[in-house]
């Protein structure tokens, strides 16, 4: 499920879509579901990409989960500092990299 961190614009248009106008347009579920969907604005296909949110699922992992096992754990060719930096770096990649792209035409 996308985590829609940041506003998301149309590569069309450039106009924000919201999930509130997705569900308005009942266009959510498809949104969710990873499939193109059209754009409230302009109307032509775009989908999010799965690449953006799987990177800030694994940061997450990395920073809730296995820094503190490392400490626990005391693990000595990583510290627990260098994993938490590790993870919320790849947190901020996810997010930065968070957009909507324009769909393959159905051949």
């Amino acid at each position: 499920m996308p985590l829609n961190i940041k506003p998301l614009r149309c590569p069309h248009c450039q106009q924000q879509v919201t999930k509130k106008q997705l569900r308005e347009q009942q266009q959510l579920k498809t949104f969710l579901n990873r499939q193109p969907f059209p754009c409230p604005h302009c109307g032509k296909q775009v989908v999010c990409p799965e690449q953006s949110d799987t990177l800030i699922s694994v940061g997450l992992l990395i920073t809730a989960i296995l820094t503190p096992l490392v400490h626990f754990w005391q693990v000595s060719w990583i510290t627990p500092q260098q994993l938490f930096a590790l993870g919320v770096a790849i947190v901020i990649t996810g997010v930065l990299t968070q957009k909507l792209i324009k769909a393959e035409p159905h051949e």
